[in-house]
């Protein structure tokens, strides 16, 4: 080959490796201005991963000038436990960071500083408070940098929460047996009405909302009127009362209505009854007044006094 072909061919080989290198430095600094673009500040240091993305560099302890790159991987923030005592920019950066809020807290960490509780990590500067809430359940500070008084404060928040939990739990009355005293229906409240076997917050009140009705008790009995009810309690029970006479003839609008055993209708339905048809010698004549079921006549039956 002659000398003119060998530096013909060196020449174009030249070429080849400047063009190729141009290209090459060309597209590292394309890649960097695409990083400066989505993180808004610039980039100083950037290393490339195995496949050829770039990721971030994390800043040494001197700091240099301390910027951060951003990812070009694309991914949004995510949240999981971190400790701002010890995280890297990378672990800070996919929490939703920014890059110049890490170089703040590097910069915190270098000369000293130290987060003993989550909410010296509200202080970070550009932190707003809806960012703050959405990290702060995931702040996790080892309990030997924490301040003395928060520890404190974890262990009281302990215990309460503990000792409600005990003051919630139901206590129930102690039943009563056979042996001991009957409970009057017409005079017990819920609480003693819960002694009784069988017999729980539902019926104790249904027992006081029916007595308000019937304003006293003349059996035992007159429970089964509430659905459901357990017979097995009526042994404990017992109904005294010392209702006066009914006279049924001779008490007036006010007195009638005063009486235990009756209600205004049924009062107003027998002063009625007596003006339009004279006194009232029988039940059955009381049979009449729709106020009265079958039922109520024979429980004031026996109180009645014809006159």
């Amino acid at each position: 080959m002659r000398e003119s072909d060998r530096k013909a061919l060196a020449f174009v080989v030249l070429l080849i490796v400047s063009v190729t290198l141009t290209l090459y430095f060309a597209r590292q600094h394309s890649a960097v201005e695409r990083a400066n673009n989505r993180s808004g500040h610039p980039v100083s240091a950037v290393k490339r991963g195995n496949g050829g993305a770039y990721g971030y560099a994390q800043p040494d302890v001197g700091f240099g000038d301390g910027s951060v790159a951003a990812s070009r991987d694309g991914l949004a923030a995510r949240l999981f436990p971190f400790d701002p005592n010890t995280a890297d920019s990378t672990t800070l950066l996919r929490l939703g960071l920014k890059p110049w809020q890490v170089r703040s807290i590097y910069k915190y960490r270098a000369h000293g500083g130290c987060f003993r509780k989550p909410e010296d990590f509200a202080r970070l500067y550009g932190l707003t408070l809806a960012q703050y809430r959405r990290l702060e359940p995931y702040i996790r500070i080892k309990p030997e940098v924490m301040a003395a008084d928060v520890v404190g404060r974890t262990a009281e928040r302990r215990v309460e929460k503990r000792e409600p939990a005990r003051e919630q739990r139901r206590s129930y009355p102690e039943k009563l047996t056979l042996d001991d005293a009957k409970v009057d229906i017409n005079t017990a409240d819920t609480a003693l009405l819960m002694r009784i076997p069988g017999i729980g917050p539902y019926f104790a009140r249904r027992i006081v909302e029916l007595r308000q009705r019937r304003k006293a008790f003349v059996e035992v009995d007159e429970l089964l009127a509430i659905r459901n009810f357990p017979e097995t309690a009526l042994p404990y029970m017992t109904a005294s009362h010392s209702f006066p006479p009914l006279r049924i003839n001779s008490m007036t609008l006010k007195e009638l209505q005063a009486h235990p055993l009756l209600n205004y209708t049924q009062s107003r339905d027998i002063i009625a009854l007596r003006r339009t048809s004279g006194p009232i010698r029988s039940v059955s004549d009381m049979a009449l007044l729709r106020s009265f079921s079958p039922d109520q006549l024979s429980r004031i039956a026996p109180f009645i006094v014809f006159e």
